[in-house]
């Protein structure tokens, strides 16, 4: 073992610049893993404890109705079913509404809860987690946190037609209604200004159903019944829910893009990082094979070097990794920030053995596994051979390129018979520019698709996109209609109503009703097929459609509001909005479901109208027939804002890293190269021993003196 350590000792003493390339190299594929591994292994575990902590729903229901019968209905209904552990009600006031966020709005179901009611629910209770001074005034969910919405800073709320201006007390952590990426979003009041809503009548009354279940797996098919269920009994109640999977998934989609990120930048670094190992240990045999040699002479046995070479090279990777783990800390920190952002669940970063632990053992065995391969030759060379500089008296290797015979300038034919004469260094070099073209055309996609041109990024994740929505009530619809197209402002406008259907037998869906398909602005909403047109079709989310089987022409049966009909799948559409659940249907489809209560329209207007202004106009002309009104390139601006900004920050962080590894392979090949040239200039004079004799005196401390 002694003799192994001195071997590896004089190995690193010379060759200090490879050394520190492959240092940098584990360091930055150590980072990259660690990092990955704890987004992967801890970061999504913490919405269970989070959920455990506060005791929160698996399924969430909202009835626009507060009465006795409700609620007995209901309670019969959840005692009935034998999923159901236990539930409990809350009375709440629930509409549509917005406020600012990151430069733009945000628009949600509003679920506002009195601070007191928030604080001891029994199922689903919120925390504060920041408060200020102010005795009057709202909490908001801590994902709304800014520099605008400090505590002590005033913020203006649209509830339903009507604006409400609030002080911020604090913020709160809500695990099933803290984002608007969970159907519905909670606000707390504090107690004085929750009675002067409730009675200003801007927000209705409505029940608040929090149901825990023996499993959280059945949250998705308990929730579509349920739902289904207060629909056949009271089909003019309007209602919104959610559910435990759909809540976990989408407040982690930022999580899983950058996780996803962060494993592929770990694995091509990595990659590169063995590659150019095993390349430089092939090239440290040729280069000290007298040396070899001369120790194999000496006593020394093929896996006495071999050994020596894995200590060297695996002491350099633990330390290397261990220190990227512990280095990848020090970044977690920010990386956690740009995750708040999105999943607006805290999180405290602290020491994770488990993922260190991995990444030391990943690492060091990939590390050792490469050196033993790359070293087996030693093994096999005899010392009079290695003395020769590995030169056997007769070489039966091809000449790819004669010289004398090549039918070329000399120049060329040196530089084809280079490449064609080291194989293994021409691989490290392909393998490690196929990894790195990987990652920068990756880099420039993103940046071309997301940074600088949104729209594409907008039709996957919004799908259908316009200037303005305006919700009216079912009895001035045709008035508005009338004014809409007299309006000269108005380029376009058609009906785009959203509202939840439920497959047969299946999971709920968020179907949009639209009175013609051939109206909106992205057609590219379907990616197969094609809209419905008549009342017997439906276009289905592809996603969930590959799930169940189901294909173009297939038979597919919907039920709503206690009724059911038949459907023939025409297209297939391709939106991230709803988690791959959502369909399309014609209004006359619809209606062979139920009725819309209120419709929701999309409108295009003229270039350099005033959204606001004309949602103002329209709000005043037509009082309480019109329940809201969305800016939707403002709520598409706040709603994007977080995913542009992750997405640039990620392609900066690639990119740099990107320069450095082509950095520190091009140093290792072009030493690599300049060694090997060396050698061969060498091997033409008269044989002697100088690289031997420099290396025992490193070796041995008697030759030193």
């Amino acid at each position: 073992m002694k003799k192994c350590i001195l071997l590896a000792r004089s190995n690193l003493r010379g060759a200090k610049g490879q050394a520190a390339a492959i240092t940098a190299l584990i360091l930055f594929a150590a980072v990259m893993l660690n990092l990955w591994l704890m987004l992967s292994l801890d970061y999504k575990q913490n919405f269970d404890r989070c959920h455990d902590r506060l005791h929160a729903e698996h399924v969430t229901l909202v009835v626009d109705e507060d009465s006795p019968d409700m609620r007995d209905f209901l309670k019969k209904s959840l005692e009935d079913d034998t999923r159901t552990d236990e539930f409990a009600f809350d009375s709440v006031l629930h509409m549509v509404g917005s406020f600012d966020y990151n430069n733009g709005n945000v628009n949600s179901e509003l679920v506002i809860l009195e601070k007191e009611t928030a604080l001891t629910r029994s199922i689903g209770r919120v925390e504060i987690l920041e408060e200020g001074s102010a005795a009057s005034g709202v909490y908001l969910p801590v994902l709304y946190k800014s520099d605008r919405t400090a505590v002590g800073k005033t913020i203006d709320i649209s509830i339903g037609n009507s604006t409400m201006t609030y002080t911020v007390c604090g913020f709160f952590n809500s695990v099933m209604a803290g984002s608007h990426n969970c159907s519905m979003c909670a606000l707390v009041l504090t107690d004085d200004l929750y009675a002067e809503l409730e009675r200003s009548g801007h927000a209705p009354r409505a029940t608040l159903c929090s149901v825990r279940l023996n499993d959280r797996a059945d949250s998705e098919s308990y929730e579509s019944g349920l739902k289904n269920t207060v629909a056949a009994r009271y089909p003019a109640a309007r209602t919104v829910s959610n559910s435990y999977a759909l809540v976990y998934q989408s407040r982690y989609i930022s999580q899983m893009v950058c996780a996803a990120i962060l494993s592929a930048m770990a694995f091509f670094i990595l990659l590169i990082a063995l590659v150019t190992l095993y390349s430089n240990i092939t090239n440290y045999i040729r280069e000290h094979m007298t040396n070899l040699g001369a120790l194999k002479a000496l006593g020394y046995t093929g896996r006495q070097l071999t050994a020596a070479l894995m200590m060297q090279f695996l002491s350099i990777a633990l330390l290397s990794a261990a220190a990227g783990a512990g280095l990848s800390y020090s970044l977690f920190p920010y990386l956690n920030a740009m995750m708040i952002a999105q999943t607006g669940i805290p999180y405290t970063v602290r020491f994770l053995p488990v993922p260190y632990g991995i990444t030391l053992l990943l690492l060091g065995s990939a590390v050792a596994v490469t050196v033993w391969l790359s070293s087996r030759r030693i093994k096999k060379v005899e010392p009079i051979v290695a003395l020769r500089r590995g030169m056997q008296t007769h070489s039966f290797r091809r000449n790819h390129v004669p010289l004398e015979t090549a039918g070329m300038p000399v120049t060329p034919a040196l530089a084809l018979k280079t490449t064609l004469s080291d194989f293994k260094r021409n691989i490290t070099v392909c393998i490690t520019m196929l990894m790195l073209s990987l990652v920068v055309v990756f880099s420039g996609l993103m940046t071309e698709n997301i940074i600088r041109d949104t729209t594409p990024f907008l039709n996957l994740i919004v799908g259908e996109t316009a200037d303005s929505c305006i919700n009216v009530q079912e009895d001035i619809e045709d008035d508005f209609l009338r004014e809409m197209a007299a309006d000269q402002r108005v380029e376009k406008i058609y009906l785009y109503n959203s509202l939840e259907v439920r497959h047969a037998g299946g999971l709920g869906l968020m179907a949009t009703v639209c009175d013609d398909f051939s109206k909106v602005n992205n057609p590219k909403v379907i990616c197969e097929g094609r809209f419905p047109r008549y009342d017997n079709e439906i276009a289905l989310a592809a996603k969930y459609a590959r799930e169940n089987g189901l294909k173009t022409g297939n038979e597919i049966t919907m039920t709503a509001e206690g009724r059911e009909a038949a459907y023939i799948i025409t297209g297939f559409t391709q939106t991230t909005n709803n988690l791959g659940k959502d369909c399309l249907l014609t209004l006359d489809g619809y209606r062979r479901l139920g009725r819309l209560s209120n419709a929701s329209y999309y409108l295009n207007v003229a270039e350099g109208t005033d959204i606001d202004a004309f949602h103002a106009e329209v709000t005043d002309r037509f009082k309480d027939g019109v329940n809201a009104t969305v800016n939707v390139a403002a709520t598409i601006g706040g709603a994007t804002a977080v995913y542009v900004s992750l997405m640039t920050i990620l392609v900066i962080a690639i990119l740099s890293l990107s320069a450095l590894v082509i950095t520190f392979v091009l140093f290792l090949l072009v030493r690599n190269m300049l060694n090997h040239k060396k050698r061969i200039t060498a091997s033409k004079r008269p044989w002697a021993l100088p690289q031997a004799s420099s290396f025992c005196r490193r070796l041995c401390p008697s030759c030193r003196q």
